[in-house]
């Protein structure tokens, strides 16, 4: 398996800091800069070793996701799923909910426990597995090391490894350098209530689904990047299926996507977006966060957050290089507080509005 030489970088860290006593150390990499790559090499190099190593996720989307990374490495693994069956390969994918469920009949023996999408680890289903194992070691992977309710990382992870930046990766030709439309005016939140460090889903749908900003939206894919691979991201699942009609009755093929599917109608959806049969993936949630979707171009924001992370993790799913991909588009209609921060930070070429 060969490395990026950043990803080697983190690789050389990652050994230190467990030489030097740490058991827990957490690892961040931008999204699109090969987490699962990375942390795949990681699972490689310890079952040569002699251990066994399970690999945390919290989606079925993620789960078989990890699973193609690690097959695509030649690299033997079981998955455990209501809907694979289990073997006694060192190397587990695991649903968490699924592995919590069977830790109530037997502990599986891992001497490593990879947590992907790391951010989560504090949350009770993944601090229930992780007592389970007092012995091993743990690895967390994040793109976004922060919490909007802000309960800190410290306690699960006893050490942090840094990699390279969203600005240094683009600079370096791994990730695509966006381009920002934004709208002239910023849509009003004033009022909006907070909920767990973000604005109210219900209260934020009420601002954001109107036709004026949908039908805004939708103009400006139509202008700038016609029936381009694209994901709108919006502020509830009910936002989501109206702004995905709203797009299909402007001609484009627009699907919504939400978690009350079955795992093979979201999959057939993310498909779809890859093969040309979708244009506009619509949803609230599940595609904001690990899905790796390169052929996407562009990002459309109908969800304004309070949340640099999930800002981050939103424009992410467009920024993974693939043929024929100059640059991506984001069509926004608000920024975070951060966000001009942010982008400055981020190397990204801004143009004011999108009129």
């Amino acid at each position: 398996m060969l490395l990026r030489p950043y990803q080697q970088d983190l690789v050389s860290a990652l050994r230190v800091s467990y030489a030097t006593g740490h058991k827990a150390p957490l690892v961040v990499l931008p999204t699109g800069g090969g987490k699962t790559y990375f942390f795949s090499y990681v699972a490689e190099q310890a079952v040569a070793r002699g251990n066994r190593v399970c690999i945390l996720v919290h989606r079925q989307e993620l789960l078989l996701q990890a699973s193609r990374s690690l097959r695509s490495m030649g690299i033997a693994h079981g998955l455990i799923s209501p809907m694979f069956n289990m073997n006694n390969e060192p190397v587990q994918v695991a649903s968490v909910q699924t592995l919590i469920r069977r830790l109530k009949r037997q502990t599986l023996p891992f001497d490593l426990i990879v947590s992907d999408e790391a951010h989560h680890a504090v949350a009770g289903s993944w601090r229930k597995i992780l007592d389970q194992y007092p012995n091993a070691k743990v690895l967390g992977v994040t793109a976004t090391p922060i919490r909007t309710d802000g309960q800190g990382l410290s306690e699960i992870f006893d050490d942090l490894i840094v990699g390279a930046s969203m600005a240094t990766l683009i600079d370096m030709g791994y990730l695509v350098r966006p381009v920002v439309y934004a709208p002239p005016t910023a849509v009003d939140l004033s009022g909006v209530r907070k909920r767990g460090g973000d604005f109210d889903a219900q209260q934020l749908t009420e601002r954001m689904d109107k036709p004026t900003i949908t039908g805004s939206a939708v103009e400006h894919y139509k202008r700038l990047c016609a029936g381009k691979p694209a994901i709108a991201f919006c502020a509830s699942v009910a936002h989501a299926q109206h702004v995905a009609e709203q797009f299909r009755q402007a001609g484009f093929k627009s699907v919504s996507l939400d978690g009350t599917m079955l795992d093979t109608e979201r999959k057939a959806a993310i498909d779809g977006l890859a093969n040309g049969s979708i244009h506009v993936l619509t949803s609230c949630d599940i595609v904001s966060e690990g899905t790796d979707i390169p052929v996407v171009e562009a990002a459309i924001l109908l969800r304004p957050t309070q949340s640099t992370g999930l800002y981050l993790q939103q424009v992410g799913r467009a920024l993974r290089v693939v043929d024929g991909k100059q640059h991506i588009l984001h069509s926004l209609v608000s920024f975070i507080a951060e966000s001009d921060v942010t982008i400055q930070n981020l190397g990204w070429n801004r143009v004011p509005t999108a009129g």
